[in-house]
């Protein structure tokens, strides 16, 4: 399968690395991996949403960062676990 398979209408790759999202989020490389490690230790409700391919292989949706970018909204790409000492608190 090739790269231009997996793009959209708008000719944008569904997937990012986490290095492309940072660019687009405007952080640095260090903290971008930061935020993808704090998403999956929390089971998908804080950091910045990835998805593991294997090991050190994470990609990013495109969709889930607009979301982020756009609402703050982080949002769960599976149904993981969430630990109990790290459950948000709804005020």
């Amino acid at each position: 399968m090739h790269s231009q398979d997996l793009r959209t209408e708008a000719e944008e790759p569904l997937l990012l690395m986490v290095d492309e999202a940072a660019r687009l989020l405007r952080v640095g490389r260090s903290r971008a991996y930061e935020l993808a490690h704090d998403y999956l230790n929390s089971g998908g409700t804080t950091g910045l949403p990835v998805i593991l391919l294997g090991p050190g292989c994470f990609r990013v949706p495109r969709w889930a960062l607009i979301e982020l970018a756009t609402t703050g909204r982080v949002v769960r790409l599976c149904d993981a676990a969430v630990p109990a000492q790290e459950a948000p608190v709804v005020r």
